[in-house]
């Protein structure tokens, strides 16, 4: 595939992977916020869309990320002395060393990220079967009522003690948050490696990972906060978390994009200096 034609089906790519994901939750939170008696063919009807619905999110997120892979390729054969950022993310995540690195550290930090966000549940002292008298395993199908991305919210329960707490924002925030910071650790190695002069900012990212496990869920970090600090006001202060879930989104996100993209211009202004010479190619 040319270097032009991956650029823009990876544009594409992306563009319409977050069509799919944004529509696809915006029409099933529309549809189950307009019903007004569930009955049973009702709530068949919404549990047979919760399917189709967290798996066009999972499609449309797996869509965008293939056209960030693409996008991010088309610059990394692209041949210049002084790149743009860009570009050195593309050559950097085309060295494997460097793509093995953000795959396993995304994949460590995700697993954390959903033990603490309670997406992944495991209860020693308790018994599945026997406190929600449920099968095991089995798919609990939750149809209402919760905002956008909220809903449907799938319970699976694996084991007695083991089981999945799946809310369609908080997954998608869990691969995305999971893959910036990744990339965060991958540009730190590529940094260590090199040795760079001047290349500084990367506990930016380290605290935006941190945040980052307080977006899917306040509430939870609202209890260790209270533990840790042992106040008597811990159910009210992960209330008040819970409130302010948005803007732990936009802090996580601002924070992990940001120092990415901090990171990125310093180990270009290391490397290859402050001034970029302008190439005439090819590559739009």
């Amino acid at each position: 595939m040319s270097t032009r034609r991956e650029h823009k089906t990876g544009a594409i790519n992306v563009m319409l992977g977050i069509l799919t994901v944004g529509s696809s939750l915006m029409i099933y939170w529309l549809l189950a916020s307009s019903v007004k008696v569930f009955t049973n063919p009702v709530l068949h009807a919404l549990k047979l869309l919760a399917y189709l619905t967290f798996s066009l999110s999972i499609v449309g997120l797996c869509a965008s990320l293939l056209g960030i892979k693409l996008f991010l390729g088309s610059y990394a054969s692209v041949q210049n002395s002084s790149p743009s950022l860009t570009s050195l993310v593309g050559k950097i995540l085309g060295t494997r060393r460097y793509l093995r690195t953000l795959l396993i550290s995304a994949i460590l930090y995700g697993l954390f990220y959903a033990a603490v966000s309670s997406i992944i549940i495991y209860r020693p002292d308790r018994n599945f079967a026997a406190d929600y008298f449920v099968n095991i395993p089995s798919i609990v199908t939750t149809v209402c009522c919760d905002g956008p991305g909220f809903i449907p919210i799938f319970t699976v329960y694996l084991t007695n003690h083991l089981g999945l707490l799946l809310i369609p924002m908080n997954v998608i925030l869990m691969i995305v948050v999971s893959l910036l910071v990744g990339h965060n650790v991958a540009l730190g190695r590529f940094t260590f490696d090199n040795k760079p002069k001047g290349v500084g900012l990367r506990w930016v990212g380290g605290f935006g990972a941190i945040i980052g496990l307080f977006t899917a869920c306040p509430t939870c970090a609202g209890l260790f906060l209270g533990n840790l600090i042992q106040t008597a006001g811990t159910e009210t202060l992960a209330m008040t978390l819970a409130i302010y879930q948005p803007w732990f989104v936009g802090l996580t996100f601002v924070i992990l994009v940001g120092s990415n993209y901090l990171l990125v211009r310093s180990i270009r202004q290391a490397l290859y200096g402050r001034c970029r010479l302008t190439q005439n190619s090819s590559h739009p």
